[in-house]
C-alpha cells in the first residue's frame, strides 16, 4: 500500500510507513494502495497531491514540491519502485532539471522561486513488491537441464574422438583408434603393462582387415620393455611372414633381438631374407660384415680341354666346405677340402662355403666344363670286300691325329667291341682269319678320350675255315645240362659221397649238391622234378665236350672250337670269338698265372650254357665245369 501521509510504498507486513514513520491502516488503504500501484504514473500522482506542502528553508515561498526522504535511501529491504525517482511541483505534474544533478531556476516576474533539485544519492528508493516463486517450475527446468546436459555428455563420450580416449584412459570400451592412441601416451609415461592391454585390445577389435603395422611395432617395442622378448620376436615374425614381407623395421628388430641372443647364424640368413624382400642394401651390407668372406678358388670357371686341378681357400682361414652335388646342403653335406680337387672330363658345378664355428659365408659357385677332344676314327689299309687269299692289313690314328704321338689304337677280330682289354697295334701289319670277319678299331688320346668305332666287314674264301662256337649240343659223357634227370645220373654214378644245400646264380630255389671223389653234381628243382644244373669234375672218368679232358693243353682245347687268331690284350688275355647270336670264347690270364677258357653258348629260351676249362701252372687242364645259367 502507498502512504496516505507522504506516498511511500509500505509492504503489507509493515506497521509504520517507510518514509515518515506514520502509523499505517492496511484495512482501509489495501485496496486503494494495490489499485495505486497498478494504476502506474497516476498512482505517483495521486500520492503528490496527497502530501503535504513544504516551504523551502530559506523562508521564501516558493513552489511546493515533494521529494523522496533521504532516510529511506538506508532502506536495502525492498528494490525501490521507481527505478529513477522524480520531483513534482504543487500541482503534481512532474519538475523537470535535466540531468540527475541539483539545478536551480529563477522564474522572472514571478514571486516565487523553483528550489534546487535534491541530489540522487539523497532520494529514497521505492521498495518493489515481493513476487512468489514457482518452484515446482525451476525443479522441472533444472531436471530438463539434466537430461539434456547427460545427453549431451553421451554424445561427446561416444561420438568425438576426444570423447573415445577419455573412456580409454578410465579404461572403459573405446574404439581401436583412441585405444591405440592412449596406448601411446601411457607408453610415454611409463605404464608398460597398461600400454600392452590397451594395445592388444586394440589389435583384437582391428581384425584382420584393418591391421595398424605403426600399433604392432610399438607392440612388440612393449613386449621388450616388459621383459617379453619371445613375444616381441613372434609378433615381428609374424608382421614380416604374414602382414608385410617388406617391412624393414620387423626384420631389424627380429635380427637385433638374434644378434643380441647370439644367434648369429640365423641373424646372417634373416638379413639376406630381408635383403631379398626389402631391397635394403643396409641388411646386404649388415650381413658381409656379419659373416665370414666367401672362399675362393685358384682356377677361373669356364670350359677347358683337358683335366684340371682346382684349389680352394679362405681369405680369413677358415674352414672350406665344398660339394659338386646341386642339391647337397653345405656345410653339412660338404667335403672338407684339405688339397687339390682333380676334375676329369664333364661338367663341375662347384659350390663352396667358409665356415667360422656356426657363421657360414655365402657360397662360392663356379661352373667347369672339361671336354677334352676326341681323336678321329683310325685309318686302315685293306679296302672291304671278299678275298681269296689271306689278307694282312695295317692301321693308322686319324688324318687329324697323325702328328699326335698320344695316340693308342685298339682293335679287334674276334667280333667284340674294342676296349682297354682289347689288342693294342703296334704298328706291325696283322693277319685276318678266313671266313668272315669284322674289323674293329678305336683311337684313344692322351686324355682318355675315345674315337668313334671304325667296323670293316672281309669275307676270306681259302682253308682252314674256323671251327663252330660251342654249341647247347655239345655233353660230356652224353650229359645234358637242365635235361638230365637226377634219377638217371644217380643210376649211373651213384648218389655221392654227402648231399648239402647249395645256390646257383639266377635259381631261386634251394639245389641240392651231391659230392663224389672226382667233383661233384648239382640238382636244381623244376615243374617236371630235379635236373642236372651243375657239373664239376677233375678226373678222367669223365670226357668233355667234343672230346677234351684233363689233361688236355691250352692249344689241344681251343683247336676244338672256333678262334678267330686274335692276339692277346696287353693283360694276357685274348679273345677267341664273340658272336651275338651263338655266344664268345675268350682266355683268361690269373693273376697267379692260371689261365681259364670260357665258353659261353646261348639258347632259345635265353638261357645260357657256360663251360670252363681250368688249367693249372704248367698249363694242362685240371677241372672241367659245366654250369646252367638261368
Amino acid at each position: 500500500m502507498l502512504c496516505p501521509q507522504c506516498g511511500t510504498y509500505a509492504g503489507e507486513n509493515d506497521i509504520l510507513c517507510p518514509g515518515c514513520g506514520v502509523l499505517l491502516n492496511h484495512g482501509e488503504n489495501h485496496e486503494e494502495g494495490v489499485r495505486s500501484i497498478r494504476q502506474g504514473r497516476r498512482a505517483r500522482n495521486a500520492a503528490a497531491a496527497a502530501a503535504p506542502k513544504t516551504t523551502h528553508h530559506t523562508g521564501r515561498i516558493g513552489a511546493s514540491r515533494i521529494y523522496v526522504d533521504p532516510v529511506a535511501k538506508q532502506d536495502t529491504r525492498e528494490i525501490p519502485l521507481y527505478a529513477d525517482p522524480q520531483v513534482f511541483n504543487s500541482d503534481g505534474t512532474p519538475l523537470v532539471t535535466g540531468y540527475d544533478r541539483p539545478a536551480a531556476r529563477s522564474v522572472y516576474g514571478d514571486t516565487t522561486r523553483q528550489q534546487t533539485m535534491m541530489p540522487s544519492h539523497r532520494r529514497k528508493k521505492h521498495p518493489l513488491s515481493k513476487h512468489q516463486v514457482n518452484w515446482s517450475h525451476v525443479a522441472i527446468v533444472m531436471v530438463v537441464l539434466v537430461i539434456l546436459l547427460g545427453i549431451g555428455v553421451y554424445l561427446f563420450l561416444d561420438k568425438t574422438d576426444d570423447g573415445q580416449k577419455i573412456l580409454a584412459r578410465l579404461g572403459k570400451d573405446a574404439t581401436a583408434s583412441a585405444m591405440w592412441e592412449v596406448g601411446y601416451e601411457v607408453m610415454d609415461t611409463g605404464d608398460i603393462d597398461k600400454a600392452i592391454y590397451l594395445f592388444e585390445t586394440a589389435r583384437e577389435k582391428d581384425g584382420k582387415d584393418n591391421i595398424n603395422v605403426s600399433g604392432l611395432l610399438t607392440l612388440g617395442s612393449a613386449y621388450e620393455a616388459a621383459g617379453r622378448v619371445e613375444d616381441a620376436e613372434a609378433l615381428y615374425r609374424e608382421i614380416y611372414t604374414d602382414i608385410v614381407p617388406s617391412a624393414p623395421d620387423a626384420y631389424r628388430n627380429v635380427i637385433r633381438i638374434l644378434l643380441a641372443t647370439d644367434r648369429r647364424a640365423e641373424a646372417g640368413e634373416l638379413m639376406q631374407t630381408a635383403f631379398e624382400a626389402t631391397g635394403s642394401n643396409t641388411f646386404r651390407q649388415q650381413r658381409m660384415e656379419l659373416l665370414p668372406l666367401a672362399p675362393t678358388v685358384n682356377l677361373t670357371a669356364g670350359y677347358y680341354t683337358e683335366k684340371k686341378n682346382i684349389t680352394l681357400a679362405s681369405p680369413q682361414g677358415y674352414d672350406v666346405y665344398y660339394t659338386f652335388d646341386e642339391n647337397a646342403v653345405l656345410p653339412d653335406e660338404g667335403t672338407l677340402s684339405t688339397g687339390s680337387i682333380f676334375l676329369e672330363e664333364g661338367i663341375w658345378n662347384l659350390r663352396a662355403v667358409a665356415v667360422s664355428g656356426e657363421l657360414v659365408s655365402d657360397p662360392l659357385k663356379a661352373s667347369y666344363k672339361v671336354f677334352m677332344p676326341s681323336p678321329q676314327v683310325p685309318g686302315y689299309s685293306l679296302a672291304p670286300g671278299t678275298y681269296e687269299r689271306r689278307q694282312r692289313i695295317w692301321l693308322r690314328p686319324g688324318k687329324d691325329n697323325e702328328k699326335d704321338e698320344d695316340i693308342t689304337i685298339y682293335y679287334t677280330i674276334d667280333g667284340s667291341t674294342p676296349d682297354a682289354d682289347s689288342p693294342v697295334w703296334t704298328g706291325e701289319p696283322f693277319y685276318l682269319p678266313a671266313g668272315k670277319v669284322t674289323l674293329q678299331a678305336v683311337a684313344v688320346n692322351g686324355y682318355g678320350k675315345a674315337s668313334n668305332v671304325l667296323s670293316v666287314g672281309y669275307n676270306f674264301k681259302f682253308n682252314p675255315k674256323p671251327k663252330n662256337s660251342y654249341r647247347v649240343e655239345d655233353t660230356a659223357n652224353g650229359l645234358k645240362l637242365y635235361s638230365t634227370t637226377r634219377e638217371d645220373f644217380q643210376k649211373a654214378y651213384g648218389k655221392g659221397e654227402s648231399m648239402e644245400d647249395a645256390y646257383l646264380h639266377g635259381i631261386n630255389e634251394v639245389c641240392q649238391k651231391y659230392n663224389y671223389n672226382w667233383g661233384y653234381a648239382t640238382m636244381a628243382k623244376t615243374k617236371t622234378g630235379w635236373v642236372l644244373a651243375d657239373l664239376y669234375f677233375t678226373t678222367s672218368q669223365f670226357v668233355g665236350p667234343r672230346g677234351t679232358g684233363i689233361g688236355n693243353t691250352e692249344e689241344q682245347v681251343v683247336s676244338q672250337f672256333r678262334d678267330m687268331g686274335q692276339v692277346a690284350s696287353p693283360s694276357g688275355n685274348r679273345g677267341l670269338y664273340d658272336n651275338e647270336d651263338y655266344g664268345t670264347g675268350k682266355i683268361y690270364l690269373n693273376e697267379d698265372g692260371t689261365k681259364l677258357i670260357r665258353y659261353v653258348a646261348y639258347t632259345a629260351d635265353s638261357h645260357e650254357w657256360q663251360l670252363d676249362y681250368e688249367l693249372g701252372k704248367g698249363g694242362t687242364v685240371e677241372a672241367i665245369r659245366m654250369l646252367f645259367i638261368p
